[in-house]
């Protein structure tokens, strides 16, 4: 049987009752059908309040669902990238296990290669933003030009975040071809990592 068969018979069969409804109501008025609908009114509310009503409101909240995946979904390549962005980051972070003398070995070991001694280390400030530890050490140092561009290239350009974030030099004033300098090297610890 086609389905327009299908749809010919059903039209068919409620034309028929229609029409007898029709006839019924026409003969003896509406008393024929105060008993049947008292009995399937209550039947016809109930699948109304049980069944159809609440089909409604899960349709409602798929509907809300699926807006709410599209939209994930709309950004989630967005979000994949900055994800591994900061896993990158994250990765570029000195051990948080080291954070009370990082900075310190960092200094001490690479002014021993560049034979500096430093006149004085101040100590360490800690500011903590957004679940991350901005650390930061000051130094002063007497050294040739040569020597503090070697010094700061080298801090510059380490594979962990550290970066030179003050700076000031000075001719001395005694010492013929020397300078004075001061610079504050910083780093970042996540305090996220430091919790677990």
């Amino acid at each position: 049987m086609n389905m327009n068969n299908l749809l010919d018979k059903i039209k068919f069969f409620l034309t028929n009752m229609l029409e007898s409804v029709a006839a019924i109501y026409m003969e003896k008025g509406f008393e024929p059908f105060k008993k049947p609908l008292l009995y399937s009114l209550p039947i016809i509310f109930g699948l109304y309040f049980f069944v159809y009503s609440p089909t409604i409101s899960k349709l409602s909240n798929k509907k809300v669902e699926l807006r709410n995946i599209e939209s994930i979904a709309e950004f989630f390549d967005d979000y994949k990238n900055a994800k591994s962005r900061i896993a990158a980051f994250q990765r570029q972070l000195p051990a948080t296990k080291d954070k009370g003398d990082w900075l310190n070995h960092v200094l001490t070991s690479t002014a021993k290669v560049y034979k500096v001694d430093f006149d004085s280390i101040s100590a360490q400030k800690e500011v903590e933003i957004s679940g991350y530890y901005i650390v930061s050490r000051g130094v002063s140092l007497t050294t040739t030009y040569d020597k503090v561009g070697k010094l700061i290239c080298d801090i510059e350009n380490s594979p962990i975040f550290l970066k030179v974030t003050d700076f000031n030099l000075k001719k001395d004033p005694v010492k013929r071809g020397y300078v004075k300098v001061d610079l504050t090297l910083s780093t970042v610890f996540s305090k996220v990592f430091m919790d677990n």
